[in-house]
């Protein structure tokens, strides 16, 4: 009890912060911080990673593939100086909260391909399904090499070409599906967390992109990867697995602002929604606080 009351109190505080930090967005906020990690892993206990963004980041956040929109690359931010801890935008290659970034992206783009695919939106879907590949594959690469992983580029180019001849897609998207869960780092909940924290405020990022001040979405792409990245971070966390109690109350506390998050989507293909960025940016900052509280 009392250590809900000190995240309810966690996130009370972040909403303020949140709102002054939105109010005057436009710059680049990205800070770094340091804190450790929980203590269950996704499928056993693991080394926890220290130091996450700042909960008040501005909304001139981080593009995909590790660069940001201002054109400054996550692998040139400085780590953490612990030596037990990285920084959230760490190098992918030893840091599972880049590494789970990087794949959960990867997810997010073929889960907009895949329901725009299976509502008959062939163009649009085409659109997503070569983008783990071409957007994130020079990023994932290394890391798939340093941690012995054998990678997924002949699965992404058989769905591809499967969509292209505007075929069966089905086998090919579960096979990829089924290399992204083995690729999966086993880390802690906090670790996790954080990583979908991150994962979820690059779709705020999209999001921002796609949607107008008045609703209108004018980029339906981003609009479209902002929801993919937020049904991606669903599935990872319905695939964590834990007995620790707070860990279980952090992940339930995490979904439930993904849900939340999800409210400001009025179908992949609207032409204008009530949503507002803020709404995905709340919920990536909770969910961080949810995460270092560990």
């Amino acid at each position: 009890m009392t250590r809900r009351l000190k995240l309810m109190t966690g996130l009370s505080t972040l909403a303020a912060v949140s709102a002054l930090s939105l109010a005057g967005c436009g710059g680049e906020g990205d800070t770094e911080g340091e804190g450790e990690a929980g203590h269950d892993s996704t499928h056993a206990a693991g080394e926890s990673e220290a130091g996450a963004t700042a909960a008040g980041e501005s909304e001139g956040g981080e593009s995909e593939g590790g660069e940001s929109e201002g054109g400054e690359s996550e692998g040139g931010e400085s780590e953490g100086g612990e030596s037990e801890g990285e920084a959230l935008t760490g190098d992918p290659a030893s840091s599972d909260i880049a590494y789970l970034h990087l794949l959960g992206l990867a997810r997010g783009h073929l889960i907009a391909f895949h329901e725009l695919y299976g509502s008959g939106s062939i163009d649009m879907a085409l659109m997503h399904v070569k983008h783990p590949e071409s957007e994130l594959y020079a990023s994932l690469a290394p890391a798939f090499d340093a941690r012995k992983k054998p990678g997924m580029a002949q699965e992404l180019r058989d769905l591809a070409a499967a969509a292209d001849a505007r075929g069966e897609i089905e086998p090919g998207y579960e096979a990829v599906v089924r290399a992204l869960d083995a690729h999966a780092p086993d880390t802690s909940v906090a670790n996790v967390l954080l990583a979908v924290s991150k994962i979820v405020r690059t779709a705020a990022d999209e999001y921002d992109i796609g949607v107008e001040d008045d609703g209108l979405i004018t980029n339906a792409h981003e609009y479209q990867d902002a929801y993919g990245f937020l049904i991606a971070s669903r599935e990872i966390l319905a695939g964590v697995k834990t007995n620790d109690m707070n860990a279980t109350e952090a992940i339930n506390l995490a979904q439930e602002q993904i849900d939340v998050a999800l409210t400001a989507f009025d179908g992949l293909t609207a032409e204008k929604t009530e949503g507002a960025a803020s709404t995905l940016y709340g919920a990536a900052a909770r969910i961080e606080i949810a995460g270092r509280g560990l």
